[in-house]
């Protein structure tokens, strides 16, 4: 949680932290256990760091680990634009591109005819059509356009990361000189675990030479001696980008260039004795101008798209070795997934982009240099399709925030299709009420069980510390409630107690010669009250909207910008128990169940609480936070903490299931509780006209439907403007609308005392 806070108030954002085994398990491109990583939301860092011998090293590498994965986030990574100018160097990319599609042309041209009726991706002269131009395929992203232009992708993404790791960590160490000292012992460590350059065919040396000046080594730099040239005009541009302003723009200007020297050296093997060391200033303010013969820089990137074979004695181009605290940088997947997020909210919000479909997606990822693809064509295709797959899963799973990583992601099946089967274990089919039609849509919607992720149990704790008067009086009042629902019960072999009555009584008969009665101890049972709630909250994305204290509360959130005074801060602020200025409504509803729970373990009753979302009538997801059946502990104080605004909001099955839930459990009364922030809607669910009317009877339905089998709803929200559908949804039953959110914990204690009592 500290980590996270470090990492949130450096990129002024809500970043998340999670084991890297979290994002493997998705199957989406990342297969490193160990490698750190960003896929544009969340950081993902190592689960056990033990690369040095004491706890302080390790946390320090830790931090810079964690430092520069923030560092792609907070300063643009992947918020490249292909068209916007680079401020360092003169802009290459579109004149590249147009003689890219001209060259593509000319091919397509010079090739044999083939008939329109049978021309297929795997045609001869059908290469244009089908290949990416970035002007015919308006649904590439700008880092896809870009790595276009280059023959070698894998070369060109080697030189783009590593320029890219050298901007950020220069970056860093400029705005943060707190963590200069940790980031510059860790850069050293880096540059003597590399691998020998002189093993390296001349490329992948010349790739290395650039690996070791981003690490800071400017003296004594090994380099094949018959490219020493090359060399220097390397490390001059690499070192352009090392400026304060330089942007993920000048990396892809930088790129291009280095590209073009890299490029024309032959992956050759250079003999032992044809090395030298090359030093250069720490400080070289010297200008990178680019050559007058610029059209022979433009031939030589674009010369790729002639060369068929390598020359002989030329080996083929291999990555070089990852440095080992930058991690994982895959800049076209994670722009992808930004944007596919993206795509995802626009279709809720009923946006006009065009959406990329899953075939585009798979193309795409065939011509990536960032995903291990199997070699034979078809494996190739079975592999891109998979992760294309899982792909377009999490970037419907993943928005804008997942309490459980590891839990599979969505699948895309048409709204106007037919029954669905459950297709995997803890996944549940019900009907959907058609009001149009005044019939039941069957087997249509499925919802998928998981049990909610466990986070940090300080929170429970916190909590109740925050509403500390709250909590006990509130508790006072439930606890009211204990005579009206125990019997206490005498003379029982064993108890919870001895029986003082019952003890004399014996006593007495012992002094008096009679033989005593063994049945000395008492319990109470529970004989009166058999009360199960069902709490089921909303955890849709709207929940993220923050609530506005500002009029009641003093805005104290003055957090340092320099990581280690940061820190300082952050403990001072921690142990005098004070909170940001501002809460969301999933927040409050956080703190909700909290309170609640500390009232309903004085009483006894029954409860479970479960939290609702999804995307699509095949996708709903129901998260278990506590089951009824299930006793409380610190894992459910740890899963309230993990409780985080999701997707969308289909209601209807959602209160099948957790009806389904409480007609399974024996109790004499049962109620449904709903906790939500506005009307049912989702996609093909509640859109404007009359679908919105669509998700409202189905509510209504469901709740019909838990009337039937006994069970007494009650619907809480806090939409101001919640009477438009809540009496048609509610009808009959229970509902409130609640004026001010920061009632809400204290004012669902109430309800539930007035409705069980």
């Amino acid at each position: 949680p500290v980590m996270e806070m470090y990492c949130r108030a450096l990129a002024g954002a809500e970043i998340k932290l999670s084991p890297t085994d979290a994002l493997v398990e998705k199957n989406i491109g990342w297969v490193s256990n160990e490698s750190p990583t960003t896929e544009g939301s969340t950081v993902f860092v190592p689960t056990l760091v033990d690369r040095y011998g004491t706890k302080e090293e390790n946390y320090a590498w830790f931090k810079v680990v964690s430092t520069h994965q923030v560092a792609h986030l907070e300063f643009g990574s992947f918020i490249f634009e292909f068209e916007k100018p680079s401020g360092l160097f003169e802009n290459l990319r579109l004149g590249l591109e147009t003689r890219r599609i001209e060259a593509l042309r000319e091919n397509q041209n010079n090739g044999p005819a083939v008939d329109d009726d049978v021309a297929d991706s795997d045609s001869p002269g059908n290469e244009l059509n089908e290949s990416h131009t970035g002007l015919e395929r308006a649904w590439l992203t700008d880092m896809q356009r870009f790595f276009d232009l280059f023959e070698d992708r894998k070369l060109s993404l080697d030189i783009f990361t590593v320029v890219e790791d050298g901007r950020l960590d220069a970056r860093v160490k400029n705005e943060y000189p707190g963590i200069k000292s940790s980031y510059t012992q860790v850069q050293s460590d880096s540059n003597e675990n590399r691998p020998d350059i002189k093993e390296l065919p001349a490329r992948e040396a010349m790739v290395e030479f650039m690996v070791r000046l981003s690490l800071q080594q400017y003296e004594g730099v090994v380099a094949p001696s018959k490219y020493n040239k090359e060399a220097s005009q390397v490390a001059q541009i690499a070192r352009r980008v090392l400026v304060p302003d330089a942007t993920v723009e000048d990396t892809a200007e930088a790129t291009l260039r280095i590209y073009a020297i890299i490029s024309a050296i032959p992956n050759e093997e250079i003999p032992p004795d044809d090395w030298n060391d090359m030093d250069f200033d720490e400080e070289d303010d010297e200008d990178y101008v680019d050559p007058e013969d610029m059209e022979n820089l433009l031939q030589q990137i674009g010369m790729g798209m002639e060369m068929e074979l390598r020359p002989e004695g030329e080996e083929e181009y291999e990555s070089i070795q990852e440095v080992e605290y930058r991690g994982d940088f895959k800049p076209e997947l994670a722009q992808l997934m930004t944007e596919l997020r993206m795509q995802q909210q626009d279709e809720m919000g009923q946006g006009q982009g065009e959406p990329l479909t899953q075939e585009q997606l798979q193309e795409l990822l065939e011509n990536s240099a960032e995903l291990d693809l199997q070699a034979t064509e078809g494996e190739i295709q079975e592999s891109s399709g998979m992760f294309a797959d899982n792909i377009m899963k999490e970037a419907g799973a993943n928005m804008p925030q997942s309490p459980d990583d590891s839990q599979g992601p969505f699948v895309h099946v048409d709204e106007e299709g037919g029954e669905l089967e459950p297709a995997e274990p803890e996944t549940f089919v019900y009907d959907e009420w058609d009001f149009r039609a005044d019939d039941y849509k069957p087997r249509w919607c499925v919802v998928r069980q998981k049990m909610m992720q466990e986070g940090d149990p300080a929170y429970f704790g916190a909590t109740l510390n925050e509403y500390s008067t709250l909590v006990t009086r509130i508790r006072r009042q439930f606890e009211m409630m204990v005579p009206e629902m125990f019997r206490k019960e005498r003379k029982l072999i064993d108890g919870e107690d001895i029986d003082i009555d019952d003890v004399i009584e014996n006593m007495v008969d012992i002094k008096t010669g009679v033989s005593p009665d063994e049945k000395f101890y008492w319990r109470r049972n529970k004989v009166q009250r058999e009360v199960a709630v069902a709490f089921l909250l909303d955890i849709s994305a709207s929940t993220a909207e923050a609530i506005d204290e500002g009029k009641n509360k003093q805005d104290d959130w003055d957090a340092p910008d320099d990581p280690v005074e940061y820190m300082v801060w952050l403990r001072t602020r921690r142990g005098e128990q004070m909170r940001r200025s501002y809460k969301r409504i999933i927040d409050m509803e956080k703190e909700s169940m909290v309170l609640l729970i500390n009232a309903l373990e004085a009483i006894g009753d029954t409860y479970g609480i479960y939290g609702f979302s999804g995307y699509g009538r095949e996708n709903v997801e129901f998260y278990t936070v506590k089951d009824l059946h299930e006793n409380f502990s610190d894992k459910v104080k740890r899963r309230i903490d993990r409780i985080a605004p999701l997707h969308a909001t289909r209601m209807g099955p959602a209160i099948r299931h957790a009806t389904y839930k409480l007609d399974n459990t024996d109790a004499r009364t049962k109620i449904l509780f709903l906790i939500s922030d506005g009307r049912p809607q989702d996609r093909g669910y509640s859109r404007e006209g009359v679908e919105k009317e669509y998700a409202v009877h189905d509510t209504k339905k469901a709740l019909d439907e838990a009337k039937i089998q006994g069970i007494n709803s009650f619907c809480l929200t806090v939409d101001k403007n919640g009477h438009d559908y809540l009496k048609t949804m509610c009808s009959d039953m229970g509902y409130e609308i609640l004026d001010d959110i920061n009632d809400l914990p204290e004012r669902l204690l109430v309800l539930y005392r007035r409705l069980t009592m």
